[in-house]
């Protein structure tokens, strides 16, 4: 995909910027490589404005003249969610209709001093962890990218998800790794409750209050 301007401009929205004629990314002045094509995708949808891009739309733009499966275009949404960390809802899944981009754009220029300070922000104090109870993983979520999202985006407008599905397939786990991605949006924590537990402590007592009767 050629760039979205051929003279040398910056983009920047939130923490981020786009140095356009060098192809490169920056999360609070630090260079990030998003990977694959997770640079052209935002950059097809910045374009539209805040307007609803399609899938086909997007496949055709980023991937000019070749066959690309969606979940191709899923992996890059996802990849470029990693990227956006905390701010993941910079790009936002309109179910069946495609993708928004709904960050608030600045253009500037890309002079070498702009570039440079840029690249050399002034320090800002790290924020505090929010607290939690919440297991560190072990490993790293491979080939769920798709079903995480989907349960970040339903999450977003639920306040109670459910996950079911046959015990082994992995449900704890993806909970976990969700809960683990809202957890900046929550200063009072993300916690973790085993309802399990508390149902066999239940089943117990009135099997031992059953014992007890006459």
């Amino acid at each position: 995909m050629e760039p979205i301007a051929s003279t040398p401009i910056a983009i920047e929205f939130g923490r981020f910027s786009v140095l356009l004629h060098r192809r490169e990314f920056l999360a609070e002045g630090r260079p990030v490589e998003p990977g694959g094509r997770a640079f052209d995708v935002p950059m097809v949808l910045i374009e539209a404005s805040g307007a609803v891009v399609s899938k086909d739309t997007l496949m055709n733009r980023v991937w000019p003249d070749r066959v690309v499966e969606e979940n191709g275009l899923q992996a890059q949404i996802s990849s470029l969610r990693r990227v956006f960390g905390a701010d993941r809802d910079l790009i936002r899944t309109i179910a069946g209709r495609g993708y928004q981009f709904t960050g608030e754009i600045r253009i500037g220029s890309a002079t070498p001093d702009a570039r440079v300070a840029a690249a050399m922000p002034e320090p800002t104090p790290t924020p505090s962890r929010p607290p939690t109870n919440l297991p560190e993983p072990v490993s790293e979520l491979i080939g769920r990218d798709a079903k995480l999202d989907e349960v970040l985006d339903i999450s977003a407008s639920h306040r109670l998800v459910t996950l079911t599905g046959t015990g082994g397939i992995g449900k704890t786990r993806l909970g976990f790794a969700a809960a683990r991605h809202l957890l900046p949006r929550f200063a009072d924590g993300v916690w973790a409750i085993e309802l399990a537990r508390h149902k066999a402590w239940a089943s117990r007592h009135r099997i031992a209050a059953a014992a007890r009767r006459p």
